[in-house]
């Protein structure tokens, strides 16, 4: 028996080609070469009549197979009859160094077949082709001014090719447009930036039209595959638009420059304020790439420039429409809030340098942006409230560094306390009853704390007083402030026992050792009193700690009391009683046998 004939199914990609196309095909590329290397190898008027001629034929088969439907046949004939036209009419000459009257009469005539057979893509593609080559060859006549022109001029061209010509046709022209495109940004943002009188307005112009060209094709969808992720070309538009404005606008001066940069803020912030929809999805990046763009130009030139008030002002105004979109779109709010924050703190900092304000001045604005800042945010949701305390803080610091630095001991002390009572209301309010304490809850608690006692430090320092409990105590109420609710909530000797040791060791030890007896008497009158409200309250470590600095007290000055050798006595006694009462409690070897059977 012979093999059995395979009845598996044919892979269909080479299937689908018929046998005229192949004919097709052949025949073409033997009609084109042919008639390129006659060209090449003899030349002259009577060769390129007869290429000339065979276009013609090929042009009017091709209209013939056009109107009876023959779409193979009509495509082939059209792409033949391009060949032999540029055979025939440039005999063989460079492509930058040709005539480009040639190719704008092509350019025309591929316009006219594509009137005459609307259904053939080869003509409006040859015209395009033919566009482009007559614009390379123009470059050298254009003047230099307007070459930037020229690129963008052809790059709008291609666009609005992209833009209404069928699938094929619109992606080819997408293609080809981009180096026209990119050239023409790269010539545009130089001029812009570097040119003369209206040549940067001009620039700036067609930046934004070929910006413009570029988004508007994001709105094909036959063109999607080539632009990449949706937010790659509004972004790149927007980018671009953005810094050639800022460019042309750079050269009337620092005051255009500022308002320049707010331009480009209170365009980011009325876009993500007002645009709903498609239109939001679209537009939104394009809006924000260029006012990020316009903002960030205008600043780094105001820098370079050292224009520290404009730069001020600038910074002054981009907070303003910041705040109103956090308040219009609480999805917005977690960073809107603490842009506005550190914008308005830049300023106020920004503010020194010129001496527009003084350094208290400055440390009093920090503060109470502070104060606000946590005052609004203890009310807003976890992720914007947390946000806002972090941009915040960087106030804070900025107002205690400052001050620090400027030696401003009192008022950085009254500055420190009046922050710390923010933090503390703040933690209080985002603090739920009965629940664990969070992280951001318990840093804020600690925060309040370290604020408190760095005030009260601070006021000590610049009041003169030496006394250690003018920096004991403080510290000790700061290690209880630190608890927060834990002090209510939670065990007892964490939360309260750090504090209240500190609160009483340095006093007591202080007190028996220097024999200071006022000192003596308020640790003692003192720890009764925490002793009998720890007894009270049922709460074990204020009742532990007052009864053992009591016990401590009373045993230090009467050590202090007796000649030494009693007081070595009595302190070896104690010792042994505590040893030997362990011992018989947990006895080790040695300890366990009696005296009568030791050796």
């Amino acid at each position: 028996m012979g093999r059995p004939v395979s009845t598996a199914p044919l892979p269909p990609l080479p299937y689908r080609v018929r046998p005229p196309q192949v004919l097709l095909g052949v025949g073409a590329v033997l009609l084109v070469s042919a008639g390129g290397a006659v060209a090449s190898a003899y030349g002259g008027n009577p060769v390129r009549l007869l290429l000339l001629g065979l276009a013609g034929a090929a042009v009017w088969h091709s209209l013939r197979a056009a109107r009876a439907r023959l779409r193979s046949s009509e495509e082939t004939l059209a792409a033949s009859a391009v060949g032999l036209v540029l055979s025939g009419a440039e005999l063989g000459a460079p492509v930058l160094e040709g005539n480009p009257v040639t190719a704008v009469v092509l350019a025309a005539g591929f316009l006219v077949l594509r009137w005459a057979a609307p259904t053939t893509l080869t003509w409006p593609l040859a015209a395009w082709g033919a566009v482009q080559l007559a614009a390379l060859r123009s470059l050298d006549a254009v003047p230099p001014a307007l070459h930037t022109g020229a690129l963008l001029s052809v790059a709008l061209g291609g666009l609005g090719v992209a833009l209404f010509g069928r699938r094929l046709v619109a992606r080819a022209a997408l293609v080809t447009t981009a180096p026209w495109w990119a050239a023409g940004v790269i010539g545009g943002s130089s001029s812009a930036w570097n040119g003369t009188g209206g040549e940067r307005w001009f620039s700036a112009g067609l930046m934004v039209a070929a910006a413009a060209g570029l988004l508007l094709a994001r709105l094909r969808t036959e063109l999607e595959p080539l632009l990449g992720p949706p937010v790659a070309v509004p972004v790149v538009a927007g980018a671009v638009a953005g810094a050639a404005v800022t460019g042309a606008f750079s050269s009337l001066g620092t005051v255009a420059m500022t308002l320049t940069g707010y331009a480009g803020v209170l365009l980011a912030n009325t876009a993500a304020a007002t645009l709903t929809g498609w239109r939001r999805g679209l537009l939104l990046p394009v809006a924000l790439a260029a006012g990020i763009a316009m903002a960030l130009l205008s600043v780094t030139q105001l820098v370079a420039r050292e224009r520290w008030s404009e730069l001020s002002l600038l910074l002054l105004l981009t907070a303003l429409p910041t705040v109103v979109v956090a308040a219009r779109r609480p999805d917005d709010r977690p960073v809107a809030l603490p842009v506005a924050v550190l914008c308005l703190a830049g300023a106020a900092l920004l503010a020194l340098p010129d001496g527009l304000l003084g350094p208290v001045a400055v440390g009093v604005l920090l503060t109470a942006l502070y104060c606000v800042a946590m005052l609004a945010g203890a009310g807003l949701d976890a992720t914007s409230r947390s946000a806002t305390a972090r941009a915040a803080a960087v106030c804070a610091l900025a107002a205690a560094v400052l001050l620090r630095a400027e030696d401003e001991r009192t008022t950085l002390a009254v500055l420190l306390a009046v922050q710390s009572a923010f933090t503390l209301s703040w933690a209080w309010r985002t603090h739920i009853p009965g629940q664990p304490l969070d992280a951001t809850s318990a840093t804020a608690w600690r925060g309040g704390a370290l604020q408190f006692v760095a005030a009260a430090w601070f006021f000590a320092a610049a009041a003169g007083l030496a006394a250690v409990e003018w920096y004991s105590l403080p510290a000790a109420l700061g290690l209880l402030i630190a608890a927060g609710p834990r002090l209510v909530e939670g065990p007892s000797w964490p939360a309260w026992g750090p504090g209240l040791l500190v609160a009483a060791v340095p006093s007591a030890v202080l007190a028996v050792t220097t024999s200071d007896g006022e000192r003596a008497v308020s640790v003692l009158l003192v720890a009764a009193a925490v002793l009998v409200a720890g007894a009270r309250t049922g709460v074990r470590a204020p009742l532990s700690i007052g009864a053992g600095t009591a016990l401590f007290l009373g045993l230090g000055f009467t050590a202090r009391a007796l000649p030494w050798p009693l007081a070595a006595a009595l302190v070896v006694g104690c010792a042994l009683l505590a040893l030997g009462m362990r011992r018989e409690r947990s006895p080790i070897a040695g300890f366990g046998v009696r005296v009568a059977d030791l050796r």
